[in-house]
């Protein structure tokens, strides 16, 4: 098999001088970009934002914009309308897309931010997750089940320089029958793996399988089992939420999931470019 296409992301959050910085790089075979942040620690409101452009499919001139309209925006949960309103005049549907991975970044990140966030010990802040999280993924709703606690699995609840990292990356390869998409999850918490093989003209997926290498309890490894639904689906035209539907929901893993979804968009850009060629 021929590799024809690749993406890569990466987020890192770090405490530097009372901010964290927040960053999220895309680099991929089509384009370059990244979306930067500066949050306070103790609130996680966004203090400045900026939206840099290296190279896309049209131009390969750099230019960084100021996103005033992000400033005193909290970096947390429920921000994803104001995301959307305040990026759209950028007219690049990647920049939500990154700026939204930063903000997942962040909600990491607060795992060593426990007494600047207001939590009196380790263990307030995981049972405030436990209540916030309860039914959300395979973890959180098989809490009976579960044997490891959040920093049992972590290893401690102190951090210093980079608080959070995650890499993801997707490769198309092309055979003489088939694609194959390979897409992988490695964060400071958990380590994923997808593989499709997908039918040619239109993404049909022959076969699917997922590999749960890291995560904070045996209970998530479960949920690759769910892998199996996507047979004879069309990958390019499946949403989110049917993905998640397929692969358990609440009862799945919310990386497998993600990663599925991201292989949809990697699918349909590979095809516009071979298209072209």
């Amino acid at each position: 098999m021929d590799c024809i296409f690749q993406r890569f992301w990466n987020t890192s959050v770090r405490l530097y001088e009372e901010e964290l910085l927040v960053e999220t790089t895309y680099n991929g075979s089509d384009r370059e970009l990244c979306a930067r942040m500066t949050v306070d620690p103790e609130s996680f409101i966004v203090q400045r934002a900026w939206w840099e452009v290296y190279r896309t499919p049209d131009e390969n001139s750099p230019r960084c914009t100021n996103i005033e309209g992000l400033e005193g925006m909290k970096a947390y949960f429920g921000c994803g309308e104001t995301l959307k309103s305040v990026l759209l005049p950028l007219d690049s549907p990647e920049a939500k897309e990154l700026f939204a991975e930063g903000v997942r970044g962040v909600i990491q990140a607060e795992t060593f931010l426990v007494e600047k966030r207001g939590y009196s010990t380790p263990q307030k802040y995981e049972d405030y997750w436990d209540g916030i999280y309860q039914g959300a993924c395979r973890y959180y709703s098989n809490m009976e089940r579960v044997t490891t606690k959040w920093y049992e699995h972590v290893g401690y609840y102190e951090r210093i320089g980079c608080l959070f990292n995650r890499m993801k990356s997707q490769s198309m390869y092309k055979g003489e029958k088939a694609y194959l998409l390979n897409a992988h999850l490695q964060d400071s918490f958990h380590s994923v793996a997808v593989e499709l093989e997908l039918e040619k003209n239109e993404g049909m997926i022959i076969d699917g399988r997922g590999d749960i290498l890291r995560a904070p309890d045996p209970v998530c490894k479960e949920a690759t089992v769910f892998m199996s639904k996507l047979k004879g689906t069309f990958l390019p035209e499946i949403k989110k939420k049917e993905i998640a539907f397929l692969l358990g929901a609440g009862n799945g893993c919310v990386h497998l999931i993600d990663l599925v979804n991201d292989g949809a968009q990697t699918f349909s850009l590979c095809q516009e470019i071979e298209n072209k060629r």
